[in-house]
């Protein structure tokens, strides 16, 4: 049997693990006598782009069956955008978050998604463009780390803190770079319908990916903006990097992706 001190120190660990994740986080965790938490209108904030985002993965994902050129550079697309709806319906029903040591709600559902549909937008990207695999590895795994160094940026404090986002913004402008340059330079010596969409999806990743660490350091930096509006500035960068990105993608299928 289980004795009766061994039992508070096990209800003891639970209260703590709850304490740190989700809807049962409480204000003294890590010392903070107050949380910096997105309110109501923040929560509302990510159940419209749960909708929104639902709703433009099942258009790109009907458009990609259509045909096997469609599907090639759409299934991507639609992937991104359903598993952005994955971790805004996590993050709008109390999940996908814990306390960081700043005392700020951080939403660990965001990084998560971003892990893996960030290197799915370069992966269409390179495939628009008509890049090799290892290209489009080495950049995938550009991003990845990119993303991480943001994510381990987000949990400390301090100086550290901003060695993480250093680290992050280096293989940022490796992404960067390669998409303004290699990239577009593949994409314009294959011309017609890859070169053009390829023009229009990178320019629109380049100027709202610069944005993102940007906002991190008025955010899980800072802390210059509050919960609510980094839900609503991340929210609105994420509809137009996945949603917009896709409908872009969705509207030169019309005219086919045979030469992709």
């Amino acid at each position: 049997l289980v004795s009766s001190s061994t039992a508070l120190q096990i209800m003891s660990t639970l209260q703590r693990l709850t304490m740190l994740v989700g809807e049962g986080a409480k204000l003294d965790v890590h010392g903070c006598k107050t949380v910096d938490m997105a309110s109501s209108f923040g929560k509302a904030l990510l159940e419209f782009i749960f909708i929104v985002m639902a709703a433009i993965t099942l258009l790109i994902g009907v458009n990609a069956g259509k045909s096997k050129a469609a599907g090639k550079v759409l299934y991507p697309a639609t992937f991104t955008c359903g598993i952005a709806a994955i971790a805004y319906f996590a993050m709008a029903s109390g999940g996908g978050w814990v306390i960081a040591p700043d005392c700020r709600q951080l939403f660990v559902a965001r990084y998560l998604d971003w892990a893996i549909t960030t290197p799915l937008i370069l992966i269409d990207l390179g495939v628009v463009a008509g890049v090799s695999k290892w290209d489009i590895m080495a950049l995938v795994l550009s991003d990845v780390l990119m993303v991480a160094c943001g994510a381990f940026g987000a949990l400390t404090v301090g100086n550290v803190k901003w060695v993480w986002w250093f680290f992050g913004m280096a293989w940022f402008l490796h992404i960067i770079f390669a998409l303004g340059k290699s990239w577009a330079e593949a994409a314009k010596s294959r011309g017609g319908e890859s070169g053009a969409v390829y023009s229009k999806l990178a320019g629109l990743t380049v100027i709202v990916w610069f944005c993102y660490p940007i906002v991190w350091v008025f955010a899980e930096g800072f802390g210059n903006f509050s919960v609510t509006f980094e839900v609503l500035i991340y929210g609105v960068l994420d509809l137009i990097a996945k949603a917009v990105f896709g409908l872009i993608l969705m509207s030169g299928a019309s005219s086919g992706y045979e030469a992709i």
